[in-house]
């Protein structure tokens, strides 16, 4: 059969079935089937399309590797022009400036280079200028450059040698303050020069100047000023015999003058030693004697002759006598309560030498007798000036003799330390109220 006829019997067929359908209402009952087994069909065919769905988004989920590399080469070849772009946008100034910087001279370098090269020509024409004149310059000058060249040196060697000396002398000084003695000189008409080798208080020559005029002499200071050795040491300047005796309230006559013992033995006194057969006889604490003996000393001290126990006796003529005394015999006074007033008849008899405190002897003395602790003596020497000063000021009736501070060195010698010699030697016994004066709290 042919094609055409074919066709044209399928669309009479087609025709006479739709026909047949509406008017049989075939098509409606066919609709309302299909309804009715619609969720039945819908279920089998997602049961049948669920796996082949699954496994094809899974296909879809886990890219092929080719695939990617093949889109990323895709999407870097299409973004690689606007990549370079962005990279040279940033990079080119970078470059330029270090470019820049590159061809830019730095300033300060150009500027010391140009000062060498300055410098250097300048050198160099100096020096040629130099050579040059130096013939002429050394002809006419090497005589005057040499004379002030010497005289420079000379100058210099001796300002040189002047500062080495005054350093030395300086220094030697120092130790020989420290460690030797100190030797005192005097000139005395007939007696010629007399050296003493021991450590002697400044006034030691007024002394001896006093009793090489044959005076007696009263020595006024406060306590522990060397009053006492000085007599010593007058006795040995002079090369006299030396007799001491203290006196106090209640010395007897006999201490003095002499007795006659229960056996008819006569027993003299230093006094009478020193008034016959001559010497240096000291009288310590004078101020501090009986106003009765006193005035028995006074005719000896004034004509010469004594009245002892077994007779009279006339002067040696190298006797002397030296008094000491803290007060001027005017009485007690805040630091000496048990003195007494001497008679204006007795102290017409003296001459009177101050003795003050020698800070310098103070210091020699306490050094030798701590060499081994200097730095502590000298610490301790500063607390009692100090404390000195402080009670002198304000008129305190507290003593920090130099016997304090010479004490205070043998302890630290023996092994104290300078706050034991405070409270041992320095500020024992002293009040509340003292203390604060003296700052010491």
């Amino acid at each position: 059969m042919r094609s055409s006829t074919r066709a044209e019997v399928m669309q009479l067929a087609e025709t006479v079935v739709r026909n047949m359908c509406a008017h049989t209402n075939l098509l409606w009952r066919v609709e309302c089937d299909m309804r009715a087994r619609l969720p039945a069909i819908i279920q089998w065919e997602a049961s049948a399309l669920i796996p082949d769905m699954a496994r094809g988004a899974v296909a879809e989920a886990r890219p092929d590797p080719a695939e990617i590399q093949r889109v990323v080469e895709e999407k870097v070849r299409a973004g690689l022009a606007e990549l370079i772009r962005a990279e040279a946008d940033r990079l080119i100034p970078e470059i330029a400036a270090e470019a820049v910087a590159a061809a830019t001279p730095d300033v300060t370098e150009v500027r010391a280079e140009l000062t060498r090269h300055t410098e250097k020509s300048a050198a160099e024409a100096v020096r040629g200028e130099t050579r040059k004149a130096i013939p002429e310059v050394v002809a006419a000058s090497a005589a005057e450059a040499l004379k002030t060249i010497g005289e420079a040196l000379r100058q210099e060697q001796d300002k040189v040698i002047g500062t080495i000396r005054s350093v030395v002398e300086r220094e030697v000084d120092q130790l020989l303050e420290e460690f030797t003695p100190n030797v005192v000189q005097v000139v005395l008409p007939e007696r010629g020069t007399i050296d003493l080798g021991a450590d002697s208080h400044a006034v030691l020559p007024d002394l001896l100047t006093a009793l090489h005029a044959r005076c007696h002499v009263l020595l006024v200071g406060p306590a522990g000023t060397g009053k006492s050795m000085l007599a010593k040491h007058a006795a040995q300047a002079l090369g006299l015999d030396f007799q001491a005796l203290s006196l106090g309230p209640t010395t007897p006559m006999s201490k003095v003058f002499g007795y006659f013992d229960a056996h008819g033995n006569y027993h003299d006194t230093p006094f009478r030693r020193a008034f016959e057969h001559g010497g240096v006889m000291l009288l310590d604490e004078i101020d501090n004697g009986h106003p009765g003996l006193l005035a028995e000393l006074n005719q000896a001290l004034a004509l010469g002759t004594c009245a002892f126990a077994d007779g009279m006796v006339a002067a040696h003529e190298d006797f002397r006598l030296v008094a000491t005394g803290n007060t001027y015999g005017t009485g007690a006074d805040r630091h000496y309560v048990g003195r007494q007033t001497l008679d204006a008849a007795t102290l017409d008899r003296f001459v009177v030498v101050d003795v003050p405190i020698d800070e310098q002897l103070e210091e020699r003395i306490a050094l030798r007798h701590a060499p081994s602790h200097r730095d502590a003596v000298r610490e301790l020497l500063q607390l009692v000036r100090d404390l000195r000063t402080r009670a002198a000021e304000k008129q305190l009736p507290v003593l920090f003799s130099p016997r304090t501070s010479i004490d205070g060195a043998k302890l630290i010698e023996a092994g104290a330390d300078v706050e034991q010699v405070l409270r041992w030697r320095v500020v024992r016994g002293l009040s509340a109220a003292h203390r604060r004066a003296l700052e010491l709290d």
